[in-house]
């Protein structure tokens, strides 16, 4: 704030996000990824900036998640199948086993 600008206790504004009026000096700035967007927000409405948006900023981040020349294994039913990695079923016939009750049809 300059030395021309006053903001007395009783000078009201508008919360940019719900739109109530509060007392100007309880709305407070919103901020994204570390930069004023203009917008005030009420102390209901206004979130603190999220730090999952700064990631990256203050070095490279090592986070390995693959692996590095993979073999597959040749011991195991599961890896060896034709069609390759089977989600749901029996990993050895790849045919999914199920069980049907009775079927009881009511006519009215």
């Amino acid at each position: 704030m300059s030395r021309y600008e006053t903001s007395p206790p009783w000078a009201l504004g508008q919360c940019d996000i719900c739109g109530l009026h509060y007392r100007l000096n309880q709305l407070r700035a919103v901020i994204l990824d570390q930069r004023p967007t203009g917008s005030k927000a009420c102390p209901e409405c206004w979130d603190e900036d999220n730090p999952q948006l700064q990631l990256g900023r203050m070095g490279p981040i090592f986070d390995p998640q693959a692996l590095t020349d993979p073999r597959p294994d040749l011991n195991r039913p599961g890896s060896t199948s034709y069609f390759g990695w089977l989600p749901i079923g029996n990993p050895i016939t790849g045919y999914i086993t199920c069980e049907v009750g009775n079927i009881t049809v009511l006519v009215t």
